[in-house]
């Protein structure tokens, strides 16, 4: 955490959804007990870097495990996410990068 930013890299990934949902909602649970949820808008940015043998995720399908995951957390319902970008790419190992803060302090970037 720094400020109102979440920057998470979780260094696995599983095939079951349900399961990585749980390992991160632990995870928060766990590490984070002082952290109370925000209201506000949000941005969430996941990148999901995979090798050549690991498994092939659906990409609406770990930003939904991470939302859930983060929702009670960072912020009280995903519905306040108004800016969600997920992409995959090839990589070194298997793994989630997230990044989620308060539309306030997100800076404007044009795909194109």
């Amino acid at each position: 955490m720094t400020g109102d930013e979440l920057n998470l890299r979780v260094d696995a990934l599983t095939t079951q959804t349900r399961r990585f949902k749980a390992l991160i909602g632990d995870f928060f649970r766990l590490e984070f007990k002082r952290v109370r949820p925000k209201w506000g808008p949000y941005e969430v940015v996941i990148q999901i870097e995979r090798c050549e043998n690991s498994p092939v995720h659906d990409v609406d399908n770990v930003a939904k495990a991470v939302l859930d995951a983060l929702t009670g957390v960072v912020f009280h319902d995903d519905s306040q996410v108004e800016r969600l970008l997920v992409t995959k790419v090839m990589g070194e190992r298997p793994r989630i990068s997230v990044t989620a803060r308060p539309m306030a302090s997100a800076k404007v970037s044009e795909i194109a």
